[in-house]
Parts: C-alpha cells; structure tokens; sequence
C-alpha cells in the first residue's frame, strides 16, 4: 500500500483477528450487510465465504498484495459484493 491508500482491496489476502486467538485468512472479495451490520467477505482456502462483522474485528493484516486494480466502472455503495 502506498501512503494515502486506505481500506481493504479486493483479491488479495488477509488475515483477520477476531479475538486474541481466532484469525481467518483468505482473499478478500467485498463488504456485506449482516441486517444493519456492515461485514468483511472472505473467500477461504477450500472455497469456503466466510462473513465477518466488522463489530468483531481486533485487527487486518495485510498477508499479500498485488496490483491495484484501475476500473472505470462504478461500484455500487450499498454494502453488498459480487
């Protein structure tokens, strides 16, 4: 990441805390809505999606990057991923 570059970015990898021993790493592929909570979508190894509350995260890393993806398309701000 570069300075200034915040949030998360589609396709690559992260590995998120949600206690002091509970991490989920996989590639991240959107936001969701869980009723009114917003979530981090994960794609897991083995194909599995797994749905975060942001609520519950204690913390991102940031495991592997890869290039910036430039679209002209415009991505709709409902919360939900495709």
């Amino acid at each position: 990441m570069s300075d200034g570059d915040t949030g998360l970015t589609e396709g690559w990898r992260y590995s998120v805390a949600t206690d002091k021993d509970t991490r989920s790493e996989g590639v991240f592929k959107g936001y969701a809505m869980l009723g009114t909570e917003s979530a981090v979508v994960l794609q897991m190894s083995g194909g599995t999606t797994r749905i975060i509350p942001v609520a519950g995260i204690v913390f991102i890393d940031l495991i592997e990057s890869g290039e910036r993806k430039r679209s002209d398309d415009k991505r709709p701000e409902s919360g939900y991923y495709c």
